[in-house]
């Protein structure tokens, strides 16, 4: 493996026999990079007037940019300061990148590159002027006499015998110019690289918070969850059961009647069947966002239920798990449950197994002996476990060989994203 390539190799480049560095590249990916910084200031030091508020999203793009241009130069290349982002945060992207330190670098590199910018578009407008006047001098004097003035009252004159004098100007202006535009270039490559540098700490400390902004919004939404379930059962559900109860005190009074009451009784029956079939879907939808038995009796007890319910034969050889964080709780539930699922409908299993065991990390494997080739990559299904498996700080594990066993498996913290972080920061050999 090549030796990483540090800026200072970069510099001893210029300090080489001058035969070297004039007749190499060097001098062409100078003027290369300079014309490049000049163009970017002709571009972005307008926007960045005309749009102040939003100068460091401009900071942002110049940054990915500046951080592979150096190569031109032979730096190399300068690794994101950024954290990235999850995909369930991607929300909130603007918000994690206006508090990073990496976005006002970048902003500090927009100016640089302006400033910078700037200096290379006077620098070689008197550069190609410089080179112009000895070339156009030549041209003229193929055709007639000259006088021209060199400094002071130093003279030259100039004509069809002697029009290639000039000219003689130009191999060290050449060599002037390259050795200008290889130090300027290289002192704005090197300070940009320094700027845009990540820095370590940073980094762990981005991470860290990442990590906590993911448990306070998985916590959130938990308990958001268990908010509507509240309320659906408290308020819908139990409001249902009370129009069912007073269409049954109907029927009752309609029977007592002396009258033709069929139509009425009629009605009463469409009534109250669609009471019962709303009153169903309710139920069916409040199980889905929490169920009551993983509210009241825990993941163990949820299971079981989840094994009974199942549609094809499902047995559960865990024992009697604590309680765990309610959002670990639920992830964990709807694991097993999305497994079950796809074990029934897609891998033609006949028999599904359950084992689950607690811990600081509680482990829950779901087995069949279906046809195998689960893929996460042809189907989101796989993709959301593992993402509300990793919202959690949990692990998801997918074993399916083509022929099977599919063996699905789980490790999340008994406590929560949480003290799963925690957990991390204590111990920084398991990241």
């Amino acid at each position: 493996m090549p030796a990483r390539v540090q800026p200072s190799d970069t510099w001893r480049r210029i300090a080489v026999p001058p035969w070297r560095f004039l007749l190499g590249g060097a001098p062409w990916r100078a003027l290369a990079y300079l014309v490049l910084s000049a163009a970017v200031a002709v571009l972005f030091a307008p926007l960045a007037i005309a749009t102040f508020l939003i100068i460091p999203l401009w900071g942002i793009l110049l940054g990915a940019l500046e951080r592979h241009r150096g190569r031109m130069l032979g730096f190399p290349a300068v690794p994101s300061g950024h954290v990235p982002v999850p995909r369930e945060e991607r929300g909130h992207w603007l918000g994690i990148r206006m508090t990073e330190a990496a976005t006002w670098r970048e902003t500090t590199v927009l100016l640089v590159d302006i400033v910078a910018g700037a200096a290379a578009v006077v620098l070689l407008f008197f550069q190609t002027v410089f080179l112009i006047v000895p070339i156009g001098l030549a041209v003229i004097a193929s055709g007639e006499e000259r006088e021209v003035t060199v400094f002071g009252d130093l003279g030259l004159r100039v004509g069809p015998e002697n029009w290639w004098a000039p000219l003689l100007l130009v191999p060290p202006l050449l060599a002037v110019y390259a050795y200008t535009n290889a130090l300027l270039a290289l002192g704005q490559a090197s300070l940009v690289h320094w700027i845009l540098a990540p820095r370590g700490d940073e980094l762990e400390q981005r991470i860290a918070q990442l990590a906590r902004s993911r448990a306070a919004i998985v916590a959130a939404h938990e308990e958001e969850r268990r908010r509507m379930e509240r309320d659906l059962h408290d308020g819908a559900q139990q409001e249902l059961v009370g129009v069912a109860a007073a269409l049954g005190v109907l029927e009752l009074e309609l029977i007592s009647l002396d009258a033709d009451t069929a139509g009425a009784r009629s009605a009463l029956d469409l009534a109250r069947a669609r009471t019962e079939q709303a009153l169903a879907s309710l139920r069916a939808t409040v199980h889905g966002i929490r169920p009551a038995v993983l509210a009241d009796r825990g993941l163990s007890a949820a299971i079981e239920e989840l094994a009974v319910r199942a549609p094809l034969p499902a047995e559960f050889r865990g024992g009697e798990l604590e309680r765990l964080d309610p959002a670990v709780e639920s992830a964990a539930y709807f694991f097993v449950a999305e497994a079950i699922t796809n074990a029934a409908k897609h891998s033609g299993a006949e028999r599904v197994v359950i084992t689950a065991s607690g811990g600081e990390r509680v482990r829950i494997d779901v087995a069949d002996d279906g046809r195998g080739g689960a893929d996460p990559a042809r189907g989101t299904g796989l993709i959301g476990l593992r993402e509300r498996i990793d919202a959690v700080g949990g692990e998801l594990r997918i074993s399916s060989p083509a022929g099977g066993p599919t063996a699905l498996s789980i490790e999340v913290p008994a406590g929560g994203p949480a003290r799963a972080e925690e957990s991390a920061d204590a111990n920084p050999a398991r990241r």
